[in-house]
């Protein structure tokens, strides 16, 4: 029996040993250095890698920190080194980064044409990207861990109760709120390609990241798109039309670069709720009586719940060469309310989408890589949309309630220094 012990116990040390040895090798960061800042402060950079002095770390928490540094928007690259420390078995971390300019711009002009002449041009936003906004503007640093940004922004998404508009915006980013890693913006922003002069509206967006590649962001939005008195012949009416965006989102990023990635995954879920006012005044004239009745005041109701759900998965193949296969979907419960109904009854609708996707992109800049990317980007997608109607048909005319289309792309990407830009045309089919 105490040989059958003596081996069992010789058996647990050697596994243990084993363990022990395949267990990945970790650093004790005794300090952390960043360079080569011009505007950017150090200590939002070490901020943002969510690395902390004193803490060990395995390799593969540095190259998740590295990727995150590099996915800042105000970062081109941002590179890792370990240089050797006060003690043997102590390290210096030291963070080289090459910022992008003041001036930003992000703009993703990529129409989407179809086979079928009554159809318009598509804009649709690349699933894989940080953000699917064309934007231009100023960015100015503030202390520590604040950015003040000025600049035109552009919202656009797949769902069909929600508005895409651009506006003018100015708004205060705040990083490591309280020394939590937390962040906060905050933006107000005026319409401008509305029906109307827009009003100042605010967005307040939180961001809490979990670990290196992972985020839960909170959206807050008031958009005011109208906001008038009228008089009409002897009556006056107040007209607003206004939305309300509260959306939640958690993201899983392991990309290599925001925008233009080659390697990595995104994976993100996103519950929302929109609410849509408007109110104004109609004329309803019966026919044959030759005297128009006088104008109606309305008011309409649009409330929306949904959520998107996005993953791509990006390869590389070799220095110039990336493929990427993704799906995109989004469902979402419509309810859209008149009073007085003028014969309308209300129209309750749960239209969702489906999108697979497939890509592949060269590389075609020579220059350094930190000074950017050029890519030549082939895509081909199936795009599906049903809308469902549990209620008011007959309001959406002799459209078609599901589509099938196929999409094929080519685009020239080109990042720098100076921001993002994408150029290209793509071409749609189906039914």
């Amino acid at each position: 029996m105490s040989r059958l012990f003596a081996s069992l116990f010789a058996v647990l040390i050697t596994a243990s040993a084993l363990a022990q040895d395949a267990a990945p090798a970790r650093f004790l960061i005794e300090r952390i250095e960043v360079r080569n800042t011009k505007r950017v402060s150090p200590e939002l950079i070490e901020s943002e890698s969510l690395l902390r002095e004193g803490g060990e770390y395995a390799e593969s928490d540095l190259r998740a920190a590295e990727a995150r540094l590099t996915r800042l928007p105000f970062l081109l690259s941002a590179d890792f080194a370990l240089e050797k420390g006060s003690d043997r078995g102590r390290h210096v971390l030291v963070i080289t980064v090459a910022e992008t300019k003041p001036f930003f711009f992000l703009v993703d002009a990529s129409p989407t044409l179809w086979d079928d002449s009554r159809r318009t041009v598509d804009y649709d936003a690349a699933p894989g990207a940080e953000s699917g906004d064309a934007a231009a503007g100023f960015r100015w640093f503030v202390g520590g861990r604040g950015i003040v940004h000025l600049g035109v922004t552009a919202r656009r998404d797949r769902h069909a109760f929600t508005s895409a508009y651009s506006a003018a915006a100015i708004g205060y980013t705040h990083y490591d709120i309280l020394g939590t890693r937390a962040f906060a913006t905050l933006n107000l922003r005026l319409p401008f390609d509305s029906p109307a002069e827009g009003s100042l509206s605010p967005q307040l967006v939180v961001g809490i990241p979990i670990t290196a590649t992972q985020t839960v962001t909170l959206d807050y939005e008031d958009t005011i798109f109208r906001r008038d008195t009228v008089r009409v012949l002897t009556y006056k009416f107040d007209r607003q039309d206004a939305e309300r965006l509260i959306m939640l989102t958690w993201t899983y990023n392991s990309t290599n670069q925001p925008f233009v990635p080659t390697r990595g995954t995104i994976v993100s879920i996103s519950p929302l709720y929109s609410m849509r006012d408007r109110s104004g005044y109609r004329f309803l004239r019966i026919v044959p009586d030759p005297m128009p009745a006088p104008p109606d005041a309305f008011a309409q109701h649009v409330n929306g719940r949904g959520a998107d759900f996005t993953a791509v998965r990006y390869w590389e193949l070799s220095e110039k060469n990336s493929v990427s296969a993704g799906v995109v979907a989004g469902w979402a419960s419509v309810e859209d309310r008149m009073h007085p109904t003028f014969d309308r009854e209300d129209i309750r609708w749960k239209p969702q989408y489906e999108i697979l996707r497939a890509g592949y992109s060269r590389r075609i800049w020579r220059g350094d890589e930190k000074d950017g990317d050029s890519r030549i980007e082939l895509d081909t997608r199936y795009v599906a949309r049903q809308r469902n109607v549990e209620q008011g048909r007959v309001a959406f005319g002799t459209t078609p309630d599901d589509e099938e289309t196929f999409q094929t792309s080519a685009s020239w990407v080109r990042r720098s220094p100076w921001g993002t830009l994408r150029i290209g045309v793509g071409y749609s089919w189906g039914h």
